[in-house]
């Protein structure tokens, strides 16, 4: 993406991409350090083995990566650096990835202030990760078996079974 958009003069934005301000001159057509710096936009995950190829252009966000630091290539995932986009820079009304609290370990997004007459009741019990589990099994239905759905199921599960015990442990606090 970046050298297409340098070479083309459009503008792109390239998430782990390689860097191309040393390289510039061995491309067909050759770009220019005035086209890197105008028309490229790199967001560059922390450890990302990839980015570190090639000087940056002048246009590039730095960015976290919570995969562990003994997993080489987990920070050149797309849907990671998605995840810890929305997370560090907010959904503004869209839903957060389920795969950013599934897969990634991000925080549950807080739950949505409802409207109690217009709400069904069963919706508004749901919870974040139950719905997740929801959303992955009617894809599973409509579009065919999806390994997730039950690893998801799971952690779901797990994690409603932590936060009922977490309730009871603070209410039997609260009656002593």
């Amino acid at each position: 993406a970046i050298i297409t958009g340098a070479q083309t003069n459009t503008n792109v934005v390239a998430i782990s991409g390689p860097n191309a301000m040393l390289s510039r001159d061995s491309f067909k057509p050759p770009v220019t350090v005035d086209n890197l710096n105008t028309f490229t936009f790199n967001v560059v995950p922390a450890r990302d083995p990839i980015p570190m190829i090639d000087d940056k252009a002048m246009l590039y966000q730095n960015i976290n990566c919570t995969a562990p630091a003994n997993n080489f290539i987990g920070c050149h995932d797309s849907a990671r650096t998605l995840c810890e986009i929305q997370y560090t820079c907010g959904s503004v009304g869209h839903p957060v990835l389920c795969e950013c609290v599934l897969d990634y370990d991000y925080p549950e997004p807080l739950p949505e202030a409802t409207n109690e007459t217009t709400s069904s009741t069963s919706q508004q019990q749901k919870t974040f990760l139950e719905k997740c589990v929801d959303i992955c099994i009617e894809e599973t239905e409509a579009r065919g078996p999806k390994d997730n759905c039950q690893r998801w199921k799971e952690k779901a599960e797990a994690a409603i079974d932590k936060k009922k015990e977490r309730q009871t442990q603070l209410m039997a606090l609260a009656t002593e």
